[in-house]
């Protein structure tokens, strides 16, 4: 028995010592050796193309903001980056990046860039900035390392690197020109013969259509047992209908657009849209799901979305208007720094502002009554209400004269010219009554309007 019990001793000793021996083979470097080796893989993978990678990239945890390109391309130290919303897509910027092992490998863009921390760096209207990232978790690679799967560290967005081949500056632009083809004030959904609702705002696209899923009865009148019905008696009816909607951000692209997550349309999953330049649509590919384009009379495109103030673009009336209100701002050590019509801010038409300390923001909405007439009319009038801080400065800061401009104890009626009736760069205002009264208004945000 004793001599069992020592072969038995052995065998166990044996055994013990093999699987020291395995295991000393599987983790033959230190963690921190085997992370150092899985950041210079990827360090290896990203320099090793040419021609660069493509990023689709999403800013907020919503992606509120939508999606744009980057072509992005690396040595083993630097990253030349191109930037769909540059003013020149043929200009690059190159800075250093590193791969860290921070609480899991990460890419990050930690030497400042214009492109690669544009969403990601405050400014005087947005001290928090747009949520950006510019360090990213790398979460993986398919087989043949062809994508790089990302993941920002503050906005949880899942991206990726795609490998890329061409010239930057001609894709970028590619993008640019279909967004510029599809840009309209407003779009309609077909589905076949169903006409539904949706937006391309902000490179976000939401919908709603409603179809018909059956038929209730209603009370009516139905005659007696053996009664002829007379005409409109008889059995009624109600259809019962039901409402899809969604929203997704998504990437023009030279070929139309990619979504960042697929949108499900009467059944059916897609993941992108496709460009049509003659007719100026984005279509799925089955043709099934069509974008239009809605182009509205000036007067609509006014009241439909936001439209800017500059001083260089009032006419002589207005001019003598404002003045006074930047004296009154001076006095309580504030400035204008944003001042547009529209409804963005409280929901309700009208004059909204911000304006600044330096140190701190404020913001109102004075509310304007308005009327169309034709295609090029309309008449405003103050409607003695405002949201936020705009009935304070109403009273404390002159904003009434710049009402006056706009109409204040009586309408003034202005006739509306643009310089592309479809996709407008501005819109020109002109008081019938009144020809030096002259408001150029344009659709980008302007800081600082007094000083513009």
């Amino acid at each position: 028995m004793k001599k069992i019990y020592l072969i038995l001793l052995a065998v166990m000793s044996l055994a013990f010592t093999s699987c020291l021996m395995e295991e000393k083979e599987i983790f033959d470097k230190t963690p921190a050796e085997r992370m150092d080796a899985y950041l210079e893989e990827y360090r290896s993978i990203l320099s090793s193309n040419e021609e660069g990678w493509l990023l689709q990239y999403y800013a907020e945890e919503e992606q509120s903001y939508g999606g744009y390109a980057y072509v992005l391309k690396f040595t083993q130290d630097d990253v030349t980056a191109w930037f769909q919303l540059a003013d020149d897509v043929t200009k690059s910027i190159t800075t250093l990046y590193k791969m860290t092992p921070d609480d899991g490998p990460v890419l990050a863009f930690d030497t400042y860039n214009e492109y690669l921390h544009y969403f990601a760096t405050p400014n005087v209207s947005d001290y928090e900035a747009l949520h950006g990232d510019y360090e990213f978790r790398l979460v993986g690679k398919n087989d043949d390392a062809s994508e790089i799967y990302l993941k920002g560290r503050r906005s949880g967005n899942a991206l990726k690197l795609v490998k890329f081949t061409g010239d930057p500056a001609t894709y970028l632009a590619a993008c640019n020109a279909v967004q510029a083809g599809m840009k309209a004030p407003a779009y309609k959904m077909t589905i076949g013969e169903i006409e539904g609702e949706c937006s391309l705002s902000n490179n976000r696209f939401e919908y709603a259509y409603t179809v018909v899923v059956g038929q209730a009865p209603v009370e009516g009148e139905v005659p007696a047992e053996g009664e002829v019905p007379a005409e409109g008696e008889g059995e009624v009816v109600e259809p019962i209908t039901e409402t899809f909607e969604g929203a997704t951000a998504f990437c023009y692209t030279p070929d139309g657009v990619d979504f960042y997550t697929p949108v499900v349309i009467d059944g059916v999953t897609y993941n992108s849209l496709v460009y049509n330049a003659e007719n100026g649509t984005l279509s799925t590919e089955d043709g099934k799901v069509v974008i239009s384009q809605v182009i509205p009379p000036l007067n609509q495109m006014l009241v439909l979305q936001d439209w800017y103030f500059t001083y260089s673009n009032l006419g002589s009336f207005g001019k003598t208007y404002w003045d006074p209100v930047k004296t009154a701002l001076a006095g309580i050590g504030e400035q204008l720094l944003v001042a547009y019509l529209g409804s963005s801010l409280y929901g309700k038409w009208g004059f909204n502002f911000y304006t600044t300390t330096g140190s701190a923001n404020y913001k109102g909405g004075l509310y304007m009554a308005y009327q169309l007439s034709g295609d090029d009319k309309i008449a405003m009038q103050f409607a003695m209400d405002g949201g936020g801080d705009g009935v304070w400065y109403h009273n404390n800061a002159k904003f009434s004269y710049l009402l006056n401009v706009l109409g204040y104890s009586s309408p003034r009626i202005f006739t509306i010219t643009a310089d592309n009736p479809k996709n407008p760069s501005y819109l020109v205002l002109t008081e019938d009554a009144n020809p030096n009264n002259t408001i150029k208004l344009i659709p980008t945000q302007t800081l600082y309007p007094f000083n513009n």
